[in-house]
């Protein structure tokens, strides 16, 4: 009697092939979804990390509800500290900040967009040396984000990637300026609430001097003079006390 093996089907073969892929590939998506979500969850630590190394300055963050997935970062009860040659200890202390954006402008390249962004500062501290409008501890936080230049080779830094702000909405509550931080000439030029709201759309690169800081610093300044008139005579005297510029510097 003989006997005949059964020969499996190449439609067979090839369903379990395809099985097999569709098996790899969803295990690659479960992984790439949780590396996203895990980066959405532990970025505070990153962001921790990348400013306590290039200045001393460390964040935390309460409760983060971000999600990357949705292209919204929202960070709850976030403080930042100084660097770490400031003897004052924080730098900002806020409510909430949110971040609500179009995450395929982050990704593809092109212009950044960003739907909405929501900054609720409980309170500012602003530290600074003798000349705190030049030296200060804002400077130095905003330094610490800035990209490292590709190398000495490089002539002019990169050109700065287009953004787009469609709304932009910022509370101020308590500001503190102090100068001559660390030395024997402290002062507290400002520590008052002066609970103001900035609100602005339609934001680019192109015109944020126009749009935010200018009017922002404005505003601030306004809201801090309604309350205390004698500050406009500080800033002056502060600006008299400044040191005349060298040859080398001019």
């Amino acid at each position: 009697m003989t006997l005949f093996r059964p020969q499996s089907r190449p439609g067979s073969a090839l369903r379990k092939l395809l099985t097999v892929l569709c098996g790899i590939a969803l295990f690659l998506m479960l992984v790439g979804a949780l590396g996203v979500w895990a980066l959405g969850r532990y970025s505070p630590r990153l962001l921790d990390a990348s400013l306590s190394g290039q200045s001393g300055a460390h964040l935390t963050v309460e409760d983060n509800q971000t999600n990357l997935f949705l292209g919204r970062i929202d960070y709850a009860g976030l403080v930042v500290t100084n660097p770490s040659r400031w003897q004052e200890r924080e730098f900002l202390r806020a409510k909430r900040i949110v971040l609500d954006v179009d995450p395929l402008t982050f990704t593809e390249g092109g212009g950044q967009v960003v739907n909405e962004a929501e900054l609720d500062l409980d309170r500012v501290t602003i530290a600074g040396k003798a000349d705190f409008l030049t030296d200060n501890n804002a400077k130095d936080i905003g330094n610490a984000f800035k990209p490292a230049p590709a190398g000495p080779s490089a002539e002019t830094p990169p050109p700065a990637r287009p953004f787009l702000i469609k709304r932009l909405r910022v509370r101020v509550g308590h500001v503190k300026v102090v100068s001559g931080d660390g030395t024997p000439e402290r002062r507290v030029v400002v520590d008052q609430d002066i609970g103001f709201v900035f609100e602005a759309s339609d934001i680019t690169e192109r015109n944020f001097d126009a749009k935010v800081s200018v009017p922002l610093g404005q505003q601030a300044l306004q809201a801090a003079l309604r309350r205390r008139p004698e500050l406009l005579f500080e800033f002056a005297r502060e600006k008299l006390r400044r040191p005349a510029p060298t040859r080398e510097e001019k």
